[in-house]
């Protein structure tokens, strides 16, 4: 039986297969930075919500204060979380 056939065989010069341990702490490291990239975007849309809530209910003097009419801070109030 010629060497090349030989399932598992050592091959000087090849580099041996990443062990599964490596594999799964890359599968991990993905995992845990694709949440903190989800755990910020639920954060922003948050921000945004109680935001959007908030001009709502502002008295019309304190929209003045900030520079926004009545009718602005309806528009602004009336977009969804997601959209910025």
């Amino acid at each position: 039986m010629r060497n090349e056939q030989c399932i598992g065989t050592y091959r000087p010069g090849r580099k041996s297969p990443r062990s599964l341990r490596a594999m799964r702490r890359d599968v991990w490291d993905s995992i845990v930075r694709k949440g903190g990239a989800f755990s910020r975007l639920l954060s922003v849309w948050c921000h945004r919500a109680g935001t959007r809530r908030a001009l709502r209910v502002f008295p019309d003097r304190m929209l003045v204060g900030m520079g926004l009419t009545r009718a602005a801070a309806a528009r602004e109030a009336a977009k969804p979380f997601w959209v910025a």
